[in-house]
């Protein structure tokens, strides 16, 4: 039988292994900044990848690989959702929560996961517990991120039905350079809802400005709808 079919698993296993000793000499070396890894890390359908990328000290690469499959997933039609369902990110997506507790799970300190998840489940997706949930994860992992006090105060406006509280906290979030674009459409179908043409056009052309592949054909879109009605000939 040809050596080769025996040298590839070798190599491989003693590459393993050695990855494996180069982990467990850093550890000894130099204090690990992420917490230690949870024994409920993912779901068993990704669990393998999520411990590989760990091991072979690629952390923070597994994570922005697990966000990316959630937002492949948030962003994936569900059946029978309408055009302007998905459009605006409204729908079930049961295992959005799961997701992005995924992604903290392996980085806790991946901040955009705590805005963008808490901003989709307490708005677009209408589930302020576990939105609530998620943002005290949050707090709790970073408590220097003073923001995330303030989305659990807009949770709080949202529950209580109280829309100029809550418009007033989008708008001093909205020009933040770190503000995720979903808010700024939050706030933005907030305006057009008030026929507050102008300001929704103009929190549009931000988000058209940001390059952002998720939004750039929504926001086109909504620019040409609100361009006559904000600047009427």
């Amino acid at each position: 039988m040809n050596d080769r079919f025996y040298f590839w698993p070798a190599a491989l296993f003693f590459a393993v292994l050695a990855a494996l000793f180069f982990q467990i000499e850093l550890a000894r070396r130099f204090k690990d900044p992420f917490p230690p890894i949870s024994a409920s890390l993912s779901s068993p359908k990704t669990q393998l990848n999520d411990f590989a990328g760990i091991c072979f000290g690629t952390r923070r690469l597994a994570a922005d690989i697990a966000w990316i499959q959630t937002l492949q997933y948030y962003g994936t039609p569900e059946a029978g959702q309408s055009e302007h369902d998905f459009e605006n990110g409204i729908g079930k997506y049961p295992d959005f929560l799961a997701y992005c507790q995924r992604v903290l799970k392996i980085d806790p300190y991946f901040s955009y996961v705590y805005y963008y998840g808490g901003g989709a489940l307490g708005w677009n997706l209408n589930r302020l517990d576990e939105a609530e949930e998620l943002l005290k994860e949050g707090v709790s992992s970073l408590p220097q991120e003073w923001r995330l006090q303030q989305y659990l105060a807009a949770l709080a406006y949202q529950k209580n039905h109280d829309p100029a509280k809550l418009v007033k906290f989008l708008e001093s979030f909205a020009n933040d350079p770190n503000c995720p674009n979903l808010l700024r459409s939050i706030l933005a179908n907030i305006y057009k809802k008030q026929k507050r043409y102008r300001d929704a056009l103009r929190l549009w052309l931000m988000i058209y400005d940001t390059h952002d592949p998720a939004y750039r054909d929504r926001a086109l879109n909504q620019i040409q709808e609100l361009k006559p009605l904000g600047f009427p000939a």
